[in-house]
């Protein structure tokens, strides 16, 4: 007699394999899946804009290929930080959290609230 096939989540998988690492490495990966998982999403809510028509009929390949193909993208687009998540929540890879107080970006950046101020009073 055969077990039932199970479906498994891939994210879900991921996020497990995350628990298990230490906590220095986990902080910077969970940022960065949390940016895949995100960006994979997007690209799914984008592709259901784009009206359906006769050249590709909708099938469970097609459903699976583009899962795959959206997952990969986001991938790839994780490694340059485009939204800036893992830089946003000030994680430094290999050094643990920076300063995260609300307000206070990342260390490097050069930037501050009360620069930005004094900018926008100034019109410079």
């Amino acid at each position: 007699m055969t077990s039932p096939v199970v479906p498994v989540d891939l994210d879900d998988v991921r996020l497990r394999t995350l628990e298990r690492q230490p906590a220095a490495k986990a902080g910077p990966a969970a940022a960065k899946e949390l940016e895949v998982v995100f960006l994979t999403q997007l690209l799914r809510a984008m592709r259901k804009t784009i009206p359906e028509n006769d050249l590709l009929p909708r099938a469970p390949a097609r459903d699976v290929y583009e899962g795959v193909f959206d997952r990969s993208v986001a991938t790839s687009m994780a490694e340059q930080d485009p939204l800036g998540i893992v830089r946003g929540i000030g994680l430094k890879v290999g050094t643990g959290p920076a300063d995260t107080k609300v307000g206070n970006p990342p260390e490097g950046t050069g930037e501050s609230h009360e620069g930005r101020r004094q900018e926008r009073a100034t019109g410079t």
